[in-house]
C-alpha cells in the first residue's frame, strides 16, 4: 500500500504533482464556475433593465420596439445586440464595459439630462462598433444566406435585395430599432456622407436641358371651342393603371425628409421614390390619418382613408387626353367645420399636376415637393398675426394663409424644427427677380384643376404660391352616374400659357393627382404618388430608368 501511494506521488501532470494537479483542476471548475456565472448574471435583461437609472431610460423605449414584443414571440435582450457570442470579443466588450462602470461611478449620466445631452455620443460609439464589424451581432439572428425575401413584404424584399447588392450592413437602415434615435442624429459625422440631404439647386444651367419656350398657339382656342374632347373619345382599348389614393394627413416634405420621424427619410435622401417604398400601403396609411395614429391630429370621423381610381392616358399630336373613374362615397360630415362641408360648393374637385426633373424632388415625390409643415391646417402653419404684419403680404395672397410653394422659391428650408425652430420656410421668400428667373426656367409644378360645383377648369402652376385661373387650353369636365365619378382632361401640350408646362411626346413627366371628395378643401383631400408619364414609350428601352407607369396611347382622331 505504501509502494502504491508512493508510486501515485511520483505522477505528474504539467510539473505538478497528481495531488496538486487535481487541486488546482477543481480550483478551476469553481473559479470558471463562478467566472461563467457572473458573465450570464451581467448578460441577463434583469441586470441591464436595473442595474443603473440609465438603462432604465432606454429600457422604457425598449419596449415599444419589435425586439422586445412582435408577431413571432421572438424577442431580443440587450446582450443579444451588445454583446458578442465569440468567446474572445466577448471578453474585449466585458473589458470595455469596465470603463461605463467607471462612469456610473463618476455620475457621469446619472441624471436624464445628462444621459440625453451625451445620447448622440453613446450612439456613436454603438454605430461605429457595428459598422466595423459589419453588424455581427445581428447576424446572430438575421443572415442574408437565410433570408426569403420572396416571403417578405414587398418593400422589405427591394430594400434588402439592394442592400445585399450594394454590400451594405444592417446598422446603415436600422439605426432606431431599440432606442430613439437622438436629435439631428444624421448630421453625425458617423452618417454625415450617407443622409446628406441634397440642396435645392438654384443654378438653372446645371438643371439640364433649358425649358422648352413657350410659343403661342391657337390650340387654347381649339380646346375651348371643341370642349373637352377626351370626354368624346372611345377609351376601350386604352390601358388602365389602378391606382389607390389616400390621406396623407400632415406628412409634409419636411416630415419625409426627417429621418428621425420618417425611417424613409435615409431612400428618399438616396433617390427612392415614395410609391418604391409604400405601394400596396395606402389603404394603412390613409386609415392611420383617420385614425389620427400617427400622420393626422385632426378629428376626420368617418371620411374615407382611401379611395381606389384608375388612370387612363392618350394623345396626338397636339393634345394630352386623360380619364379618370372612381366610386363615390357617402357623405361623412368632418367634426371640425361647422355643418361638416368645408366647401358647400363644391361637391368634388379633381386636380392633376405635372413635373419635370428641373424641379427637386418631383422625380421622387411628385407635387408632394410643394406641400410643407407650414401650411394651412398644417402643425407649423403661422398664425393670423404673423400674416397680416409680414411685408410679404405685398408679394403673397395670404387671406386664406400659407399655400403650397416650392423649396426652390425659398432662401432657406427648415428641415428638422431644431430646437423648436418652425418647419418649412414660408417667410424665407427669394427676390423677385429670382423668382422670374425659376419661372422662367421651368422650375415650377404645372396643376389644373376642376370644380364640379362651378364646372369651372382652373389652370396654372405652383412656385413662390399657388398660381390659379380660368383655363381655355385645359379644359376638365365630370360627371358622376349610378355611383361612379368619371372625369375627363383635354390638355394642350404646348399652351403657349405662362405656367402651362411644354410636354413633348418624347419626354417623360412626373405626374400626381388628388382628389377633394366629400366637399373637402385645403389639405384635406386623397392624393396619389407620384408616377412617370411618357407618351407611347417602348418600355424598357426609351428610358434608362424606365420609371414610366403611366404610358400614353397614341390614337387617331
Amino acid at each position: 500500500m505504501g509502494e502504491r501511494l508512493r508510486n501515485w506521488r511520483r505522477i505528474t501532470i504539467m510539473g505538478a504533482s497528481l495531488g496538486a494537479a487535481m487541486i488546482f483542476f477543481v480550483a478551476g471548475i469553481l473559479f470558471w464556475g463562478g467566472f461563467n456565472t457572473v458573465m450570464e448574471a451581467t448578460n441577463s435583461m434583469k441586470f441591464c433593465s436595473s442595474a443603473c437609472h440609465e438603462m432604465t431610460w432606454v429600457y422604457e423605449e425598449y419596449k415599444d420596439r419589435p425586439h422586445y414584443k412582435n408577431p413571432t414571440g421572438v424577442g431580443a435582450t440587450c446582450s443579444d445586440c451588445h454583446v458578442p457570442d465569440d468567446w474572445g470579443p466577448k471578453m474585449i466588450r466585458k473589458i470595455e464595459a469596465s470603463r461605463e462602470v467607471w462612469h456610473w461611478m463618476l455620475g457621469t449620466i446619472n441624471t436624464k439630462e445628462k444621459f440625453e445631452d451625451k445620447r448622440l455620443h453613446l450612439a456613436e460609439n454603438v454605430w461605429r462598433s457595428m459598422l466595423r464589424t459589419d453588424s455581427r451581432e445581428c447576424r446572430n439572428c438575421h443572415d442574408w444566406s437565410a433570408m426569403d425575401l420572396e416571403e417578405q413584404a414587398p418593400r422589405a424584399a427591394r430594400e434588402h435585395a439592394r442592400a445585399f447588392e450594394q454590400g451594405q450592413t444592417c446598422i446603415e437602415c436600422h439605426q432606431g430599432i431599440a432606442h430613439e434615435l437622438p436629435e439631428d442624429w444624421d448630421e453625425s459625422p458617423v452618417w454625415a456622407a450617407r443622409f446628406e440631404h441634397d440642396e435645392a439647386e438654384t443654378d438653372l444651367a446645371e438643371r439640364g436641358e433649358p425649358a422648352m419656350p413657350l410659343e403661342a398657339e391657337d390650340l387654347g382656342e381649339a380646346v375651348a371651342a371643341e370642349g373637352d374632347i377626351a370626354a368624346t373619345l372611345d377609351w376601350d382599348d386604352v390601358p388602365a393603371l389602378d391606382v389607390t389614393l389616400f390621406l396623407p394627413g400632415q406628412a409634409s416634405i419636411e416630415w419625409i425628409q426627417d429621418g428621425s420621424e420618417h425611417g424613409g427619410g435615409r431612400a428618399f435622401s438616396f433617390g427612392d421614390r415614395c410609391v418604391w417604398c409604400h405601394a400596396g400601403e395606402e389603404e394603412q396609411i390613409g386609415q392611420m390619418a383617420v385614425d389620427a395614429e400617427k400622420i393626422e391630429t385632426f378629428d376626420l370621423g368617418d371620411k374615407r382613408g382611401h379611395i381606389p381610381m384608375t388612370v387612363q392616358a392618350s394623345f396626338d399630336d397636339d393634345y394630352l387626353f386623360m380619364r379618370f373613374q372612381w366610386e363615390a362615397g357617402e357623405h361623412a360630415p368632418l367634426p371640425f367645420v361647422d355643418g361638416g362641408r368645408m366647401d358647400p360648393d363644391n361637391p368634388m374637385k379633381l386636380t392633376v399636376s405635372f413635373a419635370d426633373d428641373r424641379v427637386d424632388m418631383a422625380d421622387r415625390g411628385g407635387c408632394w415637393a410643394s406641400c410643407h409643415h407650414d401650411s394651412t391646417y398644417m402643425p407649423d402653419a403661422p398664425e393670423d398675426e404673423a400674416l397680416a404684419e409680414t411685408e410679404l403680404a405685398e408679394r403673397l395672397d395670404l387671406m386664406n394663409g400659407v399655400t403650397k410653394y416650392l423649396s426652390e422659391s425659398r432662401t432657406e428650408i427648415e428641415i428638422r424644427g431644431r430646437r423648436g425652430a418652425a418647419r418649412g420656410g414660408w417667410d424665407k421668400l427669394k427676390e423677385q427677380a429670382e423668382i422670374e428667373e425659376l419661372l422662367g426656367g421651368g422650375v415650377y409644378l404645372d396643376v389644373a384643376r376642376f370644380k364640379s360645383g362651378d364646372e369651372l377648369t382652373e389652370s396654372g402652376y405652383i412656385l413662390e404660391q399657388r398660381h390659379l385661373s380660368e383655363s381655355e387650353a385645359v379644359v376638365m369636365s365630370a360627371q358622376e352616374e349610378d355611383g361612379v365619378w368619371t372625369a375627363y382632361l383635354t390638355r394642350a401640350l404646348r399652351t403657349g400659357v405662362e405656367g402651362d408646362k411644354p410636354l413633348s411626346t418624347d419626354g417623360k413627366y412626373s405626374f400626381n393627382v388628388a382628389l377633394h371628395d366629400d366637399y373637402a378643401s385645403s389639405r384635406f383631400h386623397h392624393v396619389s404618388w407620384q408616377y412617370g408619364l411618357a407618351f407611347d414609350a417602348e418600355i424598357p428601352g426609351d428610358f434608362e430608368d424606365d420609371m414610366v407607369e403611366i404610358n400614353a396611347t397614341r390614337i387617331t382622331r
